[in-house]
């Protein structure tokens, strides 16, 4: 269901970054963090040498072996992306994909440094970190990218938090010595088409699988935001803030790839 709902946002940008590596991208080594069903690395096998995965999840991992199929460069595991099963300067590239926010629960983020050492670590010199995020600016319930979020703030409210300030984070890899951090908006979107067009989307059970917002909501929440929806759709209020929304993306953009490099 999730990838029925979503699609790999960010994918030409993410090529561009790796081809900018001094190692072809045929040649290069590469790894995912938290690659949920495989959705990137499906694509992505086709144009480096080898790609590795970590995952969490047992019901991703077992979607994304079934994805895969017989692919021979692909080699995937359970595992902890804060406790990377693999040497020093092992990848050419290390990419995680709308993971962050998974990784604390606490105010400081803290786990985000456990992930940036190992990210440094596992790199080979010269290799490339890449984080694709989303910034607050994007969460905003009511001046940002997603229109249903204005329906379940209280839910937004709670994963904005989750999500640490774009500006903070590349301080925190400076300290690192992260070197030639960048910051790009991917075009593209992060939903399926239907989501952008049929608003009544937001009011399917399974429209909740495809986003960990939702969590924060109990059964009864999840109601009065359905009835929230449906006087939306009745008054039609919902299709000016779905326009409002686009019009929002296309000046922000849905996603948020941080790049930087590690030292040589």
């Amino acid at each position: 269901m999730y990838d029925q709902l979503r699609q790999p946002n960010g994918l030409r940008k993410l090529l561009q970054i790796f081809q900018r590596t001094d190692i072809p991208i045929e040649k290069q080594k590469v790894l995912e963090g938290g690659f949920g069903t495989g959705t990137y690395i499906e694509h992505i096998r086709h144009y480096v040498k080898e790609i590795y995965g970590v995952e969490g999840s047992d019901e991703g991992f077992e979607q994304a072996l079934q994805k895969i199929g017989n692919a021979t460069n692909v080699y995937l595991q359970l595992g902890n992306i804060l406790s990377l099963p693999f040497s020093n300067d092992s990848f050419h590239v290390y990419m995680v994909n709308q993971v962050l926010h998974h990784l604390d629960t606490e105010p400081g983020y803290p786990n985000l440094n456990v992930f940036l050492r190992e990210s440094i670590r596992v790199l080979k010199p010269g290799g490339v970190l890449t984080i694709n995020t989303s910034s607050k600016e994007q969460m905003n319930p009511h001046f940002g990218v997603y229109w249903n979020y204005k329906y379940i703030e209280k839910a937004v409210r709670a994963m904005q938090a989750r999500f640490i300030p774009i500006d903070e984070l590349i301080s925190r890899m400076e300290k690192l010595q992260f070197a030639d951090i960048k910051t790009t908006i991917p075009s593209g979107k992060i939903f399926q088409e239907q989501y952008y067009n049929y608003p009544y989307i937001a009011l399917k059970p399974n429209f909740l699988k495809g986003d960990s917002v939702y969590c924060f909501l109990s059964q009864d929440e999840i109601e009065e935001a359905n009835a929230r929806i449906r006087a939306g759709l009745e008054d039609r209020s919902i299709y000016k803030e779905m326009k409002r929304a686009a019009e929002r993306a296309a000046e922000i953009g849905e996603a948020v790839i941080i790049s930087a490099r590690k030292p040589s």
